[in-house]
């Protein structure tokens, strides 16, 4: 992990400064609405408009960061790159390679699913983002290897992501008991 903070150093600061700015920037849409700003559910929303837009930006940040890399690369393969890293690269490697890709889109599946509570869409929407972080790594200047399976891991991702936002959505028992202080499924 030391090797990923290393290898996004540069952009904390300025995903620390986006973050500041973002927040301030809800909390005065919040403050210039109309309705009820204090209301818990209207905080609730407010978090998740937060949450969804800071994970686009930081999803911008990691995936456009230039890098030394100095040839433009494809590949089209699906899980080659897979296999190869499962089979030689290091646990690290494997965690670096495999793992961050997945997790790099759980938090957009979670939140695109809680504004939408559509499961084609969300699974859809994280697909076709992908595909355009890997067009734009091409495309781009910046030194990114575009890779099929990347879309396939950020799409699993999505879904893992989804998969979390069903969940938190079937607990609304939860949301009964902060919003009224009782369980109204007990009569």
């Amino acid at each position: 992990m030391i090797e990923l903070y290393h290898a996004f150093a540069p952009t904390i600061p300025i995903f620390i400064v986006l973050l500041i700015g973002i927040v301030i920037v809800f909390l005065n849409l919040n403050k210039s609405s109309s309705r009820e700003a204090g209301s818990f559910k209207r905080k609730v929303n407010l978090l998740i408009y937060i949450g969804f837009t800071v994970t686009i930006v930081g999803m911008i940040l990691v995936t456009l960061m230039p890098t030394d890399y100095p040839n433009r690369l494809l590949q089209l393969v699906p899980f080659l790159s897979i296999m190869e890293t499962l089979q030689y690269a290091t646990p690290r490697g494997i965690v670096n390679s495999l793992v961050m890709n997945i997790i790099l889109f759980i938090p957009f599946g979670f939140f695109l699913y809680i504004l939408t509570r559509r499961v084609l869409l969300t699974t859809v929407l994280a697909c076709l983002v992908s595909i355009l972080i890997e067009v734009l790594q091409y495309v781009l200047p910046i030194g990114r290897i575009s890779n099929i399976d990347d879309v396939i891991l950020n799409t699993l991702g999505g879904i893992i992501g989804m998969l979390c936002g069903v969940l938190v959505s079937k607990l609304q028992i939860v949301y009964n008991i902060l919003t009224t202080g009782k369980d109204k499924r007990q009569k």
